[in-house]
């Protein structure tokens, strides 16, 4: 589809029809309740005890304090990168590869342009860009670990351990 303007063809990339759009939309937002759920009733209260018995711990025989540091400042931008980068690398490297973007073949909620040039390759490295920045910033958090505390502290109440 496409309008005729000043010389030029608008072209919009292919959308979802209504029944496709309101199956994936239903999906989303179940999957999101699924992981609401599972993080308000086992992560956070995990890492809430964890946190708070940190000292007590020695997971693969390495201090728990430094378990925490390098989970904090490399696995959970790791993680993220992965998470994130599932989604966003094929979309920047198939609109890198095609010239456009969206890039060709991929579908959309709404009408949207296609751009091509330099606007949709700065869009398609921006998508590109997100996942590299967070393995960037697990690569500097990993450095950044030794200078994080890991001392126990002197007035700790080691009666934590117990329970």
């Amino acid at each position: 589809m496409g309008i005729l303007l000043k010389e030029r063809v608008i072209e919009y990339a292919e959308e979802f029809s209504k029944p496709e759009r309101f199956k994936r939309i239903f999906l989303f937002l179940l999957l999101g309740i699924l992981v609401l759920i599972i993080n308000e009733k086992w992560y956070l209260p995990f890492i809430h005890w964890y946190a708070d018995t940190v000292h007590c711990h020695t997971p693969f025989g390495y201090s728990g304090i430094s378990v925490m540091w390098h989970s904090l400042f490399v696995g959970l931008p790791l993680f993220c990168a992965f998470i994130i980068g599932v989604v966003t690398v094929p979309i920047g490297y198939k609109g890198l590869m095609h010239g456009q973007f969206p890039p060709k073949g991929m579908k959309v909620y709404k009408p949207t342009k296609i751009l091509r040039g330099w606007k949709g390759k700065v869009k398609s490295i921006f998508h590109l860009l997100i996942p590299t920045s967070l393995i960037l910033f697990s690569v500097w958090g990993y450095f950044q670990v030794d200078k994080m505390p890991h001392e126990v502290p002197k007035d700790y109440d080691y009666n934590v351990c117990k329970s």
